[in-house]
């Protein structure tokens, strides 16, 4: 069976991700900061990963901040391959964020979530992707780290680290096509989640299962590419 690793698996994106590969047979390592709140079903709390069907499921405490429990991970999967790493693990501060309204520690937890702990969960399971059938690591950005979209202001923090992250994106996969390994990254849309707020018209079915269909067709022809979740090829 295929493996698929999972951060912030217990909620939204993260658990609907969980949730469908589970229910195809695939072996799910579910990472979250709490995995006693991985429970409950209830419309805006945590996603019982436990609960799922299908594949088997494990649920690993693990933070992307902190170092010490990605190596902890890391090193109990030692010699297990993942054909998938979903790096999906998410900050948004909200309203705060958008100009005269943000401090410097509000731009830095950005940055450690999505920048440095997305380059820390690379640099930690490369090793357990390239051994794998599938060599995939999927990065979940945001168009509002697209330069070439149009906008007007925006919630800097947020937007700069994933700005960020779509270049991670594209220097890694210049560093580990040797290896093999695809790296892309996507948009998943204006899903609703607790993140996105009143205005979100996606459901998260939708854009997942929107991206496990271009996922199942990724090769390393494909790696470096910023897609939306429909496929449509996004503007770097």
């Amino acid at each position: 069976m295929p493996t698929v690793l999972i951060t912030g698996a217990n909620r939204g994106i993260g658990f609907e991700f969980a949730r469908q590969y589970a229910a195809d047979g695939w072996v799910v390592h579910g990472c979250v900061r709490d995995p006693d709140a991985a429970r409950g079903t209830a419309e805006g709390t945590p996603g019982d990963l436990r609960a799922l069907t299908g594949g088997p499921v494990t649920v690993h405490k693990l933070d992307v901040t902190r170092h010490d429990q990605i190596a902890d991970v890391a090193t109990s999967l030692n010699g297990t391959p993942i054909d998938l790493l979903i790096n999906n693990a998410g900050l948004w501060i909200g309203d705060d964020e958008h100009f005269g309204h943000f401090t410097n520690e509000q731009w830095m937890e950005q940055f450690r979530v999505h920048v440095f702990g997305t380059m820390a969960m690379c640099e930690a399971f490369v090793d357990h992707v390239a051994i794998s059938e599938r060599k995939l690591m999927v990065n979940i950005s945001s168009g509002n780290g697209c330069f070439g979209w149009p906008r007007d202001g925006g919630a800097y923090p947020y937007d700069t680290s994933k700005a960020a992250l779509n270049l991670i994106t594209k220097g890694l996969s210049t560093d580990v096509r040797a290896r093999g390994v695809t790296v892309m990254c996507f948009t998943p849309g204006n899903v609703a989640t607790d993140m996105s707020g009143p205005d979100a018209d996606l459901q998260p079915e939708e854009s997942i299962t929107g991206m496990r269909r271009i996922i199942a067709q990724l090769d390393i022809s494909q790696t470096g590419t910023f897609r939306r979740y429909n496929g449509d090829v996004m503007p770097w």
